[in-house]
């Protein structure tokens, strides 16, 4: 079982998808099940300790507390299992001095953290794309691993996406499983499914302008990147409200941005894994509002990496709504 995802990279390279698709889902649910045991476990035993302390009987045999964890894990992963398929939609507004009176507000729609192949199939990017026609954006934005690493059957997902048609376009940035699946392999994915990649570049779009840079991983992995968010945002007018779309949510001082949108950390996905990326990251899930002005939006991700459950940590698709803090006082 602990060999077993490294087979199974193997295996999708050979395109051996059946065998890879029913391994995928053994070895997955398997370490889904193995954390939530671990975790529940720890707290039992934290409890016997302090039973002991106190001069105070453990109620449990050692077989008891072995069968009462193990049910509680088989719980949880039940339920991680059905919040992962709960899709939320989180809605936030801003208002801007530097938007024209005139656009009114301009509405985005973000995604983040897909992760489609193997475990992340057609049926659930359904669903993905039904809530966005219901939202009917101006823009759709991906923030990153959209694709798996395992990079399975792309053109399937590919001609699903086309179906979105938002009036100001469809964007996406390349995150770190993107270059796990292979940069080339990605990029051809995302531009046969509509998105526009922004690597190291920046469009002024419907009043407002869209900055995206790749995620730093790609350096790591010797492989080309386009990260340099000084360079990227160099010629834009300051005076314009700039959303910066990049993967993880590290936020550099220097960067001229309004808004930073990125994903990467998924809440967390299995509690309490969300307590590990905020110490990492110094940052929660949600809008922040730095103390420069600037804000940060941190997506808990669409999808699901490893095993298909999210426990404490929903799917979501995020709604931002950018509005002119003077479009109310124009007259009529």
């Amino acid at each position: 079982m602990i060999i077993l995802p490294f087979l199974l990279w193997l295996l999708a390279r050979q395109h051996w998808h059946d065998v890879s698709l029913v391994l995928s889902w053994v070895s997955y649910v398997w370490m889904g099940f193995l954390f939530l045991f671990c975790c529940i476990a720890l707290v039992f035993d934290l409890g016997h300790v302090l039973a002991n302390l106190f001069g105070l009987k453990w109620p449990l045999s050692d077989p008891s507390s072995f069968i009462s964890v193990s049910l509680a894990a088989v719980v949880l992963l039940g339920y991680g299992f059905v919040e992962a398929r709960q899709i939320n939609v989180e809605r936030i507004t801003i208002s801007t001095p530097k938007l024209d009176p005139d656009i009114g507000q301009v509405t985005i729609a973000q995604i983040s953290d897909l992760h489609l192949g193997m475990m992340v199939g057609d049926k659930f990017l359904d669903r993905v794309i039904a809530k966005l026609h219901e939202l009917n954006p101006d823009f759709v934005v991906a923030t990153g691993d959209i694709v798996d690493g395992q990079g399975d059957q792309l053109d399937r997902f590919a001609r699903q996406f086309l179906t979105l048609r938002p009036p100001k376009g469809t964007y996406a940035i390349i995150g770190n499983h993107e270059y796990f699946a292979g940069l080339q392999n990605s990029l051809n994915f995302l531009h046969s499914a509509g998105f526009k990649v922004l690597r190291g570049e920046a469009a002024g779009i419907g009043g407002i302008v869209l900055a995206g840079v790749d995620d730093k991983t790609a350096g790591e992995l010797d492989q080309e990147v386009k990260a340099d968010e000084g360079n990227t945002l160099a010629a834009v007018p300051k005076d314009r409200f700039i959303v910066l779309l990049k993967h993880q949510p590290v936020v550099e001082a220097e960067t001229p941005f309004d808004l930073q949108l990125s994903g990467h950390i998924h809440g967390g996905q299995i509690f309490p894994f969300g307590l590990l990326t905020r110490l990492t990251y110094k940052v929660s899930t949600g809008l922040t509002q730095l103390s420069d002005g600037r804000k940060l939006y941190v997506s808990r991700g669409t999808g699901t990496w490893g095993p298909p459950i999210r426990v404490f940590a929903a799917p979501e698709i995020t709604l931002i709504t950018i509005e002119s803090e003077h479009s109310g006082s124009k007259p009529d």
